[in-house]
């Protein structure tokens, strides 16, 4: 009889890995994953415009170039980067500049910086074409406090004075709770990152699942090939064959995608190593300091502990919605009433989805603490509530508990729901059907 189970099982995964659709995805899924993780060094190899140098002439006449050029690479660099703009004093006069920007249709800039009488300074910001917002933007702010430094150099009022005016309030916030966490707010905000790295394929798994067998049992009964599999194999071997087979290709597949992203990431590294995730090297270090950060934190100590509990919470998630969606498929004898039993599965799959989303923004919500322990709920809520801190170990333990009952009911008595529906063909009243199975 093991024989017969690993066999069918075999058949059902190759069904689906075997096939050139699987193989087609798969290859698409990979380029576009590693597509996406290198998307700009993807669009810089073709080259472009974009490559170009941009030079930004100053005109100074008012002596404050130094000052300019500190304020924008402080404030600005970032920007500079993207834009591969280049700041630069020239000796040639305005009318030259233009001139050459005119002649050579070039997107450098010109900024002419002058005295005025009334505002103490004053400058034309010269381009061929519009010049994009965030560049000019930052031109702008630099331009802004080279005036205010300016301004203080000719006031009468003590430069100290001054600042004073314009530095920002003191403001000590005070938290009572003892109990909080230093940069609790940031550590919340990168673990609800990581939430929503855990829930989205969570959610595309189940959902892989749920498609495999309902498609797999249809095709079986539309065929009638089901009845000469159920005359050499008992119904029992059959549904858990179907179940193992469903399983085994979800985790396969999102095994496949994390592979995939390491590759991408891989291949970005020695690509671009210069390139920073986040687009500079300042960013990545403040990005690698909220990492560390993170790393000696509370939220990172639990999941460091939760992560066995989160793996057998998944499984028997995944067990249960194949039990019980094995078991809605059997009373079915088309896709088309497949898809009426599917979407209330998947509407209560999606309330799951946004509790868990929710869970960090309505923290201590006891309609969510709830839902934590409600199976089927339970497999995507309980790891995400755990790591925000809302409940214990032993609360995972307790959703565990109950997700090992919710199987062994739905096994119990969805077997002999399986065994009767398998066999019939009647495609009206359902869940009629259902409970005559059940009874009978």
């Amino acid at each position: 009889m093991k024989d017969k189970f690993w066999f069918l099982t075999k058949d059902s995964i190759k069904k689906k890995v075997g096939t050139k659709s699987f193989k087609i995805i798969n290859l698409i899924l990979f380029i576009i994953l590693v597509g996406v993780i290198n998307l700009d060094t993807i669009v810089k190899s073709f080259g472009g415009d974009f490559d170009k140098e941009v030079k930004v002439y100053i005109v100074d006449e008012v002596n404050v170039y130094d000052k300019f050029d500190k304020e924008i690479n402080s404030e600005g660099l970032n920007v500079l980067e993207s834009y591969n703009a280049k700041i630069e004093k020239s000796n040639k006069t305005l009318d030259e500049l233009k001139k050459d920007i005119i002649d050579n249709k070039k997107d450098d800039i010109i900024i002419n910086i002058t005295n005025d009488d009334k505002n103490i300074l004053k400058a034309d910001i010269i381009s061929y074409e519009y010049v994009d917002q965030l560049l000019y933007q930052s031109l702008i702010s630099a331009l802004n406090n080279v005036k205010v430094e300016r301004s203080i150099e000719l006031s009468t009022i003590s430069k100290e004075e001054l600042l004073n005016i314009y530095k920002n309030i003191d403001i000590n916030r005070v938290l009572l709770n003892e109990d909080l966490q230093e940069n609790q707010e940031l550590i919340e905000m990168i673990g609800g990152v990581i939430i929503i790295i855990f829930i989205v394929p969570f959610f595309i798994l189940i959902v892989l699942i749920v498609q495999m067998i309902g498609a797999e049992i249809n095709e079986e009964k539309r065929t009638k090939a089901m009845e000469v599999i159920i005359s050499s194999v008992p119904a029992e071997t059959h549904f858990m064959s179907k179940l193992v087979a469903a399983n085994v290709f979800a985790i396969t597949q999102g095994v496949l995608l994390i592979l995939y992203a390491v590759i991408g990431i891989v291949i970005r590294g020695l690509t671009s190593p210069s390139l920073a995730v986040a687009g500079s090297a300042v960013e990545m270090g403040k990005i690698g300091t909220y990492v560390n950060l993170f790393l000696q934190s509370d939220v990172a100590s639990r999941l460091l502990v939760g992560i066995p509990f989160f793996i057998v919470i998944i499984i028997l998630s995944f067990f249960a919605y194949s039990l019980f969606i094995g078991v809605l498929a059997s009373v079915t004898t088309s896709m088309e009433d497949y898809q009426q039993i599917q979407t209330p599965v998947m509407i209560f799959l999606m309330i799951g989805y946004y509790l868990a989303i929710y869970a960090s923004v309505y923290q201590g919500a006891t309609f969510i603490k709830i839902a934590a322990y409600i199976p089927f709920i339970s497999g995507i809520v309980a790891p995400v509530m755990y790591s925000l801190g809302q409940i214990t170990i032993l609360g995972l333990i307790i959703s565990i508990v109950l997700l090992i009952i919710t199987c062994y009911l739905l096994y119990k008595y969805g077997l002999k729901i399986y065994k009767e529906g398998i066999l019939n063909y009647q495609s009206s009243n359902l869940w009629k059907k259902m409970f005559k199975s059940l009874k009978s």
